[in-house]
């Protein structure tokens, strides 16, 4: 096992419907099968994504929406099949998901902050172990532990996905283009897609892949919705009381255009 404790960094081992370490800390089981790693004030139900969020997420993904990045995924160039796999930012899961049966990889992990998120990816994975911890604070794995580490539209704590990935571990990052969504954006304003992008040498990794996974979508009024429900943007345009839904058109050719990058640690 190679999940620690957040408190102390010791080994955090099963025991019945709670994981312990040596030194006594230990974290209960939800009912719903996940494990939260928050403790003291980290603890709060209102803090990452809401439900309506991950609700959205869900239905785009069953949408077929992202299928060309799933295609993607699953064709990856892995020299062997990882042993294990920890998304950060999972969500509800559907990408985590999706790797472990593409590639056939026996240990899987979600890390997400979202209560709803955990709760449905616990509820969707019953083979993977779904965390709730904050990506703010040191992984909670050991050093070298893990075999794949993937961030999809999620943080890259880099020093940290460095320490808990095995030489000859990789790291995978799915990032969006800057014309991602352009024609959503002509009908809404939406947070600017972030200019930080990785760069092609990262240090103490050799790159092994670069996709750049583009296409036309079509959207229905349906999904347009989700897609906007589902993005950081819902927050500002619902404490602005914007209309947004009544802005948006019945339907929306949209140019999906994503970086998919895979690193091999040396």
């Amino acid at each position: 096992m190679s999940l620690t404790c957040p408190l102390c960094r010791g080994a955090l081992l099963p025991a019945e419907k709670f994981y312990r370490c040596e030194q006594g800390h230990a974290f209960d089981l939800a009912k719903e099968s996940y494990l939260s790693l928050l403790h003291g004030r980290q603890k709060g139900e209102g803090r990452g994504d809401s439900k309506a969020m991950i609700l959205a997420r869900d239905r785009v993904h069953r949408a077929g929406v992202f299928d060309p990045l799933v295609s993607a995924l699953a064709a990856l160039p892995f020299e062997k099949s990882p042993r294990n796999i920890l998304e950060l930012g999972c969500g509800e899961g559907f990408f985590l998901g999706h790797m472990v049966r593409a590639h056939g990889i026996p240990t899987s992990y979600g890390l997400d902050l979202s209560v709803d998120a955990v709760k449905l990816a616990a509820k969707t994975l019953k083979q993977s172990l779904i965390l709730r911890a904050d990506l703010l604070n040191a992984l909670p794995f050991a050093d070298g532990s893990l075999n794949l580490i993937q961030s999809i539209f999620a943080p890259r704590p880099l020093a940290e996905i460095s320490r808990v990935l095995r030489p000859g571990g990789y790291a995978l990052f799915v990032y969006p283009q800057t014309d991602h969504w352009q024609e959503l954006r002509a009908f809404l304003p939406l947070a600017k897609i972030g200019e930080e992008k990785l760069p092609a040498d990262l240090e103490g990794f050799t790159a092994v892949a670069s996709v750049h996974v583009t296409g036309k979508i079509e959207l229905t009024h349906a999904v347009l919705v989700d897609l906007v429900e589902m993005s950081p943007s819902i927050h500002r345009l619902t404490r602005e009381e914007t209309p947004w839904q009544s802005l948006l058109p019945a339907s929306l050719a949209a140019t999906l255009s994503l970086r998919v990058a895979l690193f091999r640690k040396a």
